[in-house]
């Protein structure tokens, strides 16, 4: 009984009926197909727009966005709207590769710290690798089929 009350609680919360509206706080991010970061796209979701949070897991959150039902990182999104002028949107500095890298614990003031305590490290070959090493969603979707990783 236990078991099918549990059951029955769940499907009633991630029903659209308690889905809570958010934001999309980064410039833009990629709707995922499951709470993985190379899972393959359901799309993009942009600054400003609004989405259905259904459910929070891990660090990910199921939405609804435009009709589209994926997951994004937590990270991306805010319960507050945030109402900006088109030049004010123009400042936006945050992408999605910013959000995953401060989701890991590493930002430009961390950089900064790490240069304070090494001042000869060369951030500048991991900025070339880091550019260097970037490939498109559909060269990952590509890999994990041609792999047999799906």
């Amino acid at each position: 009984m236990k078991k099918l009350a549990l059951l029955a609680l769940s499907l009633v919360a991630s029903s659209p009926a308690f889905a809570e509206p958010a934001w999309i706080q980064v410039r833009q991010s990629q709707l995922r197909t499951q709470p993985k970061f190379y899972a393959p796209s359901a799309g993009a979701v942009r600054y400003g727009e609004k989405i259905e949070k259904l459910s929070e897991e891990g660090g990910w959150v199921k939405v609804t966005a435009g009709g589209r039902q994926g997951y994004l990182p937590l990270a991306v999104i805010s319960a507050d709207q945030i109402v900006l002028s088109a030049a004010e949107l123009k400042k936006v500095q945050a992408d999605s590769s910013e959000v995953v890298m401060a989701g890991k614990g590493f930002s430009r003031e961390v950089e900064q710290q790490y240069r304070k305590q090494d001042a000869a490290a060369r951030f500048d070959l991991v900025d070339y690798v880091e550019q260097a090493a970037r490939v498109s969603p559909g060269e990952v979707s590509q890999f994990i089929k041609s792999g047999g990783l799906k």
